[in-house]
C-alpha cells in the first residue's frame, strides 16, 4: 500500500515539474517588440517596392523632439522581402500583427494591388480586419508627419474611419478581408477609400476608388460615396445634406431591393426610405416642407444616377447586386456578370419622412 502511495507522489511531483517547465520558450516579451501601427506600400521609379512602417511609442520612450511615433522605410522585391530587410534596422522584434491600416499608393493601385495584399492573407501576418485605403499624395510625408490628435489616443488611421470616433457615413470603411474576398468574386467589385495628402493633418477623405481585377478604373466623390453607404446598408450615425434653400440631416435609412430578369436584362429596383430632420431653412424664400422634401429627392436621385452611371460604365458592381442573382445564374455565368451589370436597369425610389419641422418664425 505504501508503495502505491509513493508511486502516486512521484507521479504528482513529475507532473508539477513538467507544468513548471512547460511554456512558450520561443515567445518574446512585449518590451522586446515594436508594434506596427500602419503599413504603407508604394512603387518608386527606382525600385519595385517601398515599404513604410509607422510605430507608435509609449510615453515612457518618446523619441526625439517628443514624437510619439517613429517611421522606418525599406525597399524590396516583395512585401515579405522588404519587411525582412527592415528587421535589420530595428533594435527589437517587428510585430506586424498589430497593424491597423494598410495604405496603398495610388500609382500602385492603378497597376494592380493583388500581388501586394496576397502575403497578408497567406501568411496571416497582418490582421484581416485592418483598414485598407488608397493614398493620393506623398507617402513619405504621411508616414513621417505627426498627427494633430496624437498617436497614443488611438491608432489614428483606423480611428479616422471608425463610426464611434471620427468616421462619418461618407467615409467607406473597408477591411482587408473584404478587399481580398471581392478580388475573386466576379459578382461583387471593390470600392476602397481614397485619402489625399492633407496640410493641417496627415490626410483627408477624398472619396472612393472603383477597382476591377485589383486595378483602379474610376472614382466616386464624397457625395456619391454617401449614396453608396445608403444603398449598401453601411449607413451609420447621421449625415448632413446641404441644399440651396435648406439643410437636412439624414438620421436613418432602410432599403428594400427587388431583382428580376427581363429577357437577358437584369432589373434592380431599390425602394429607399429615409428619416430626416430639418436643420435649417432659408426664411427669405419661405420654403414649405413639401418643397424641401422634393428638393432632397431630386438631389439624391441625381447623385444616385451619377453613381450608377460611373459604376455601370466600368461593369463594377460595388454594391453586390450580383449576389441577389446568384441563384438564377449558372456558375459558368458568374464571370459574365460585369458585362450584364453594364446593361442592367436600375430603378430608385425615395420615401422621405421629414421631422423636426414644427419650429416657425413669426413674420413682422
Amino acid at each position: 500500500m505504501s508503495g502505491k502511495r509513493h508511486h502516486w507522489k512521484a507521479s504528482a511531483a513529475c507532473g508539477l515539474i513538467a507544468l513548471i517547465l512547460s511554456g512558450c520558450w520561443d515567445s518574446k516579451d512585449i518590451d522586446n517588440r515594436l508594434m506596427v501601427g500602419a503599413i504603407g506600400l508604394e512603387q518608386p521609379k527606382d525600385t519595385s517596392l517601398r515599404l513604410w512602417l509607422r510605430f507608435p511609442l509609449p510615453k515612457a520612450t518618446l523619441g526625439e523632439a517628443g514624437k510619439d511615433f517613429f517611421t522606418v522605410s525599406q525597399d524590396g522585391l516583395t512585401v515579405p522581402d522588404a519587411m525582412n530587410k527592415a528587421k535589420y534596422k530595428l533594435p527589437k522584434a517587428l510585430e506586424s500583427s498589430t497593424a491597423r491600416a494598410i495604405l496603398l499608393d495610388e500609382k500602385m493601385a492603378k497597376s494592380g494591388i493583388n500581388p501586394y495584399l496576397e502575403f497578408a492573407v497567406r501568411e496571416r501576418s497582418v490582421p484581416l480586419d485592418a483598414i485598407v485605403a488608397v493614398v493620393r499624395g506623398n507617402m513619405e510625408r504621411i508616414f513621417t508627419s505627426p498627427n494633430p490628435t496624437g498617436e497614443l489616443s488611438g491608432i489614428y488611421t483606423k480611428l479616422f474611419f471608425e463610426p464611434y470616433s471620427g468616421g462619418t457615413p461618407r467615409k467607406n470603411k473597408t477591411m482587408l478581408w473584404e478587399v481580398y474576398a471581392k478580388l475573386y468574386n466576379p459578382l461583387h467589385a471593390n470600392l476602397i477609400p481614397l485619402l489625399s495628402e492633407g496640410t493641417l493633418n496627415s490626410f483627408i477623405f477624398a472619396g472612393n476608388v472603383i477597382l476591377i481585377n485589383g486595378k483602379i478604373v474610376g472614382e466616386l466623390n464624397k457625395s456619391e460615396s454617401l449614396m453608396y453607404e445608403i444603398f449598401t446598408h453601411r449607413f451609420h450615425d447621421a449625415e448632413m445634406a446641404l441644399m440651396n434653400r435648406s439643410d437636412v440631416r439624414i438620421v436613418h435609412n432602410h432599403n428594400r431591393i427587388a431583382t428580376s430578369f427581363e429577357g437577358d436584362t437584369p432589373v434592380i429596383s431599390i425602394d429607399c426610405s429615409l428619416v430626416t430632420t430639418l436643420i435649417d431653412s432659408s426664411q427669405s424664400l419661405h420654403q414649405k416642407i413639401p418643397q424641401i422634401v422634393d428638393d432632397l429627392k431630386a438631389e439624391l436621385t441625381e447623385l444616385a444616377q451619377s453613381m450608377f452611371e460611373k459604376t455601370q460604365k466600368q461593369g463594377a458592381d460595388v454594391f453586390g447586386f450580383g449576389n441577389h442573382f446568384r441563384s438564377r445564374l449558372e456558375p459558368s455565368q458568374y464571370a459574365k456578370w460585369p458585362e450584364m451589370f453594364k446593361k442592367a436597369r436600375i430603378n430608385v425610389e425615395f420615401h422621405i419622412d421629414m421631422r423636426n419641422t414644427g419650429l416657425q418664425f413669426l413674420e413682422r
